[in-house]
């Protein structure tokens, strides 16, 4: 269960989440909003779910930050820490996180790299050297152990350089929401797992995939509210190439040209095999069946439903001074949907 919100509702929904079975959830990240916060405050509510970023930014905080950040809050959880890094799109890397977006994939290896230097800080120094970044620590006899012999960091990718990198350095790939298991199976998987051959890794790679999924009696409404988060990701020219595999190159293109100045017509201009294909919306009953379809595929070792972060930006809840009341109803319907005792 992905949870695009503040940190108290994200707590309160991972407490619901936990209580309903799911066996994990995962925070993200915006301008405005810490991945990193909320997860700790996360692992002093729950006993059970994995607590997952997706995504952190990776080129938002140095690796040192990052990875004291991560050492507390595998601390917080015992251990049930998965670190989802993501290295956002060019601008936004300009304009959000103030970095020239230059040799994005070898910076975002070397984050990875050095963060899992640092997870050893402890009594022997510890020292890593990048062409972006040089770590050193000297010995630390008072820092504590990790609770994890080896910090679990899976990297958002959709291009082959960064699929590669996931492979490479880091233990897996987290599959963005408007990747579905043939784009999966297909292009991804096959260059992560030879990317992790190649660099000798011993696991294989693990895989958590991303659903958008609405739950809503009125199926119209379910479907218009995926149709606006397919929306949000096929206006960026970065997913052309996945728009292409689908056949929705022509659809894509009038979302990109309606974006701008009428976000109404870009989520019109989303067909419905496009929504067939990239999220499930309905009924409970409806978005129980899918995902099971989609568990059943076995395409991924984890599936994240993800509620839309779009609905944080429904007008009449920002008018009624609590922004997040839509994005919160909507998350708890689809906790609800696969709780085996509802309350």
């Amino acid at each position: 269960m992905a949870l695009a919100c503040g940190p108290a509702d994200a707590v309160a929904l991972a407490r619901e989440a936990e209580r309903a079975g799911f066996d994990s959830v995962w925070t993200t990240e915006f301008s405005w909003r810490s991945a990193t916060v909320p997860m700790a405050a996360i692992a002093t509510v729950t006993d059970r779910v994995t607590i997952g970023s997706a995504i952190a930014y990776a080129l938002g905080r140095s690796p040192a930050v990052l990875a004291a950040e991560a050492r507390d809050i595998d601390e917080l959880s015992d251990g049930r820490l998965i670190l989802g890094l993501g290295s956002a799109q060019p601008a936004r890397i300009r304009d959000w996180l103030g970095i020239e977006p230059t040799d994005v994939t070898g910076r975002v290896a070397e984050v990875v790299e050095a963060v899992q230097a640092l997870w050893h800080i402890g009594p022997e120094p510890v020292q890593y050297r990048g062409r972006h970044y040089r770590v050193t620590v000297g010995a630390t006899a008072g820092a504590y152990p990790s609770r994890s012999p080896r910090l679990p960091v899976l990297l958002a990718a959709v291009n082959r350089q960064m699929v590669h990198v996931a492979g490479a350095v880091a233990d897996g790939l987290i599959a963005h929401p408007i990747v579905d298991g043939s784009a999966l199976s297909e292009l991804m998987r096959p260059q992560l797992e030879a990317a992790a051959a190649s660099a000798g890794r011993q696991q294989p790679p693990m895989v958590a995939a991303m659903l958008i999924a609405v739950v809503n009696d009125d199926e119209v409404a379910a479907r218009r509210d995926a149709a606006a988060q397919i929306a949000f990701y096929a206006q960026h020219p970065a997913y052309a190439p996945l728009m292409r595999h689908y056949g929705f190159e022509h659809a894509a293109a009038a979302i990109r040209a309606a974006a701008a100045d009428d976000w109404g017509a870009a989520t019109s201009a989303v067909t419905d095999e496009m929504v067939d294909r990239l999220a499930v919306a309905g009924p409970a009953h409806l978005v129980r069946g899918r995902v099971a379809e989609r568990l059943r595929a076995r395409d991924c070792e984890t599936l994240i439903l993800h509620t839309p972060s779009m609905l944080m930006s429904d007008p009449a809840a920002r008018a009624s001074g609590d922004p997040g009341r839509t994005y919160r109803e909507h998350a708890g319907r689809l906790i609800d949907a696969f709780n085996p005792h509802p309350v």
